[in-house]
C-alpha cells in the first residue's frame, strides 16, 4: 500500500510539473515574440550592450542560447524576464548597465535572446 501511495505521488508530481522543451514552447512562443517585439532591434540592442555578458556568461549571465541556462528561465515567461532585465537581478544591474535603454529596448533584447533559443516548428 506504501508503495502504491509514493508511486501515485511521484507520478501526479510528473505530470503536473512544467516540463518545457524548446520544442514545446517554439511554435507559440516564435510567433508570439516576432508579433508583439521589434526582433531586429532587439539584436543590434543585444550585439552593443548584452553581449557583453552573455556571451562568455560573466558574471553567471546566461550564455546566449545556451538551452541549460535559458529554459529554467524561460518557463517564467517573457514579463517575468522582462523584469529582471529592466530592474536588475542577482549580478545583473538594471539594463545591463545601460540606463539609457527604454523598457521596451530592453524588452526587444531579451526577445531576441529568447527567440535565437527557440527551434522553429517542423
Amino acid at each position: 500500500m506504501r508503495f502504491f501511495a509514493v508511486t501515485t505521488l511521484f507520478f501526479v508530481f510528473i505530470c503536473s510539473a512544467q516540463i518545457v522543451s524548446a520544442e514545446g514552447i517554439a511554435p507559440i512562443e516564435k510567433a508570439a515574440l516576432r508579433a508583439k517585439y521589434n526582433i531586429a532591434q532587439g539584436k543590434e540592442i543585444y550585439e552593443r550592450v548584452c553581449s557583453n555578458c552573455h556571451d562568455s556568461g560573466v558574471m553567471d549571465a546566461p550564455k546566449f542560447c545556451d538551452l541549460t541556462d535559458w529554459k529554467p528561465r524561460m518557463v517564467h515567461g517573457m514579463e517575468h524576464l522582462v523584469k529582471h532585465a529592466v530592474d536588475g537581478f542577482n549580478n545583473m544591474p538594471a539594463k545591463g548597465g545601460m540606463e539609457s535603454l527604454t523598457v521596451a529596448e530592453s524588452a526587444d533584447a531579451v526577445a531576441y535572446m529568447v527567440d535565437q533559443c527557440l527551434i522553429e516548428p517542423k
